[in-house]
Parts: C-alpha cells; sequence; structure tokens
C-alpha cells in the first residue's frame, strides 16, 4: 500500500482528489514502479522508483525529468526488473504531470539523497493521485541525508563518491507537496467558480 494523503482529507479542502475525478471521465492509469538497490541493511533498502502514467515511465535522474516506454530508467539495475503496483486512475495526462514537475525537478538539480527519484516519485503521486510515497522506499535517503548534514559520514562512507549538489541545496520535499496541494485547490476553485 502506498502511504497516507498530504496529512489529512481537511488539507485537500473540499476539492476532490484528482483519483475521483474519472467517475465520468476517462482517467489515466497510474501505476507505481520500484527496484531495489544494492543489498540492503535489515530495515532499510534504497529503492529506484519512478511513475507510469497511461504505460509511459516518467523518471528523475541528473537529466531531469524524462520519460519513455517499457520502464527505461529500471532495465540497467541489477535487481531488475522492478515491482510495478497499479495505483488507480486520474483525470490528470502523464504530459500535464511531466510538465509541471519540470519546474519543480530541472535538469541538474539531481542529489542522491536530498532531490532523488523518490521525491520525484513522491511529488508526482501527490500531483496524480493525492497520495504520497510510501516512507520504505524513502528510509535511506532520510537517515543518509540526517547522517551527512550532522557529520559528513555519507560523504565519508562513500569514500567521496557522494557530494551534495548545490542545485539542490534550497529543495524542501514537503514545501513542494505544499505548492501541489495549493495550486491543485486554486484550479478545483476557479473551475467551480467557473473561472478556469
Amino acid at each position: 500500500a502506498m502511504g497516507t494523503s498530504f496529512g489529512t482529507e481537511s488539507d485537500l479542502g473540499d476539492r476532490r482528489p484528482a483519483v475521483f475525478q474519472t467517475l465520468y471521465t476517462q482517467g489515466h492509469k497510474v501505476d507505481f514502479a520500484a527496484t531495489p538497490l544494492g543489498p540492503g541493511v535489515p530495515g532499510m533498502q534504497a529503492y529506484h522508483t519512478s511513475v507510469v502514467v497511461d504505460e509511459i515511465e516518467y523518471s528523475f535522474s541528473f537529466e531531469g525529468v524524462t520519460h519513455g516506454p517499457n520502464l527505461m530508467s529500471h532495465r540497467h539495475l541489477p535487481n531488475a526488473p522492478p515491482k510495478v503496483v497499479y495505483l488507480g486512475l486520474t483525470s490528470i495526462s502523464g504530459k500535464q504531470m511531466h510538465e509541471y514537475m519540470k519546474q519543480h525537478f530541472r535538469r541538474g538539480s539531481y542529489d542522491l539523497l536530498r532531490k532523488n527519484c523518490n521525491s520525484f516519485t513522491d511529488c508526482s503521486l501527490f500531483y496524480l493521485l493525492d497520495t504520497r510515497l510510501d516512507p520504505r522506499y524513502r528510509g535511506l535517503e532520510k537517515i543518509g541525508h540526517a547522517a551527512d548534514k550532522n557529520a559528513g559520514l555519507v560523504q565519508t562512507l562513500s569514500g567521496g563518491d557522494y557530494t551534495p549538489n548545490p542545485a539542490a541545496d534550497k529543495f524542501s520535499l514537503e514545501d513542494v507537496i505544499r505548492v501541489i496541494n495549493v495550486e491543485k485547490q486554486k484550479e478545483f476553485d476557479a473551475r467551480r467558480s467557473g473561472t478556469g
């Protein structure tokens, strides 16, 4: 099961989540894909995640937000193929989601611990379905980021292979989720009042 919605239902205001807007219109199928990375430590496992809308995968890397068929971002990983889970239908197309997410996930802003594929997947799922990525898919980078902030532990353990990306310094996952929520509420209010 995926994570809970943004806080509580009251956080959504009086708008219906996009998943419920497909009742009388054709919906877009949303899947979630996850591939474990490395052997993992008991209780912690790193994952590469992505979102699939109508059979097109959307993922985030150093290249920014990319899209393509056949779960391409997972194919090169040793533990592929990914686990793919159907999450539901949405009124938002993959193209709309891609255009929206590009403003928050620009090329060159990827950071292994602070702004990665899981951050993108979390925000995309909230944009599409008003649901969040299950925290177990984000556990390792949360611990790694906290350790790195305090002592440079991740940099030391990686032999200097991990260097924080300054382009991700101002990124806050929860801030982006709040922005998405506010913008979706404004869009809903405009449609309801007939101005949108």
